[in-house]
């Protein structure tokens, strides 16, 4: 299960994800086979697996973009219900302490996260020393990049995954990088992914072998 959704994350040039409750209900087996087959970081700061202070995926990792090194964080959303062989820790608590650790190797922080986007504003309100936070699981989109009012952060959302919807609406987020790490002049928009955007022939070609 899920190995079609990594091939077509491979394809597409994925840099990173967060790993999410859903992945994690795959089982221990399959998560590190799914884990295994990606070209990019299943990130987790605060999954382990249970007994023992091992990350489920990698806790961040360091993009080189342009002359600037970027610490991608992943966090993710404490399920509803125990998992089996998996402890989910408190995002804010791992966060706080994880923050100045990357802030030593990165000139850029972001926080990859499937934390709703409430949650994740209140999150960057919390922890200072974060440029980014992308976050997921809107009731509403927001009609804008936000940025926290105590920590200045910048916040989005990456889709709306709404039932039977998801994929439809893509966030695409424009920033201004100066030399210094700092992020200013940001545009957000959601796009629709409508007729006007043609096929991937590749991918096209990908999803007819998993009909």
């Amino acid at each position: 299960m899920g190995k079609d959704i990594v091939d077509g994350m491979n394809l597409m040039g994925y840099d990173a994800m967060a790993l999410g409750p859903n992945e994690l209900e795959l089982g221990a087996s399959t998560l590190r086979r799914r884990i295994g087959e990606a070209d990019f970081p299943m990130l987790s700061a605060n999954a382990f697996w249970s007994g023992s202070q091992d990350y489920v995926g990698e806790p961040y990792t360091i993009l080189p973009v342009g002359p600037l090194d970027v610490g991608v964080i992943g966090l993710t959303r404490p399920p509803g219900t125990e998992l089996a062989g998996i402890a989910v820790l408190d995002p804010e608590e791992v966060l706080s302490s994880l923050v100045p650790d990357v802030d030593g190797r990165a000139d850029i922080i972001v926080l990859l996260t499937n934390l709703s986007y409430r949650s994740a504003l209140e999150l960057a309100q919390a922890v200072p020393g974060i440029d980014l936070v992308v976050a997921a699981l809107p009731r509403q989109l927001p009609d804008r990049a936000v940025r926290a009012p105590l920590t200045g952060s910048l916040v989005v959302t990456a889709e709306q995954p709404l039932p039977r919807h998801s994929g439809r609406r893509v966030g695409k987020l424009e920033v201004v990088a100066d030399g210094d790490g700092m992020l200013r002049r940001e545009a957000w928009a959601s796009i629709a992914m409508g007729p006007e955007f043609a096929d991937d022939p590749d991918m096209r070609e990908l999803l007819e072998d998993y009909r």
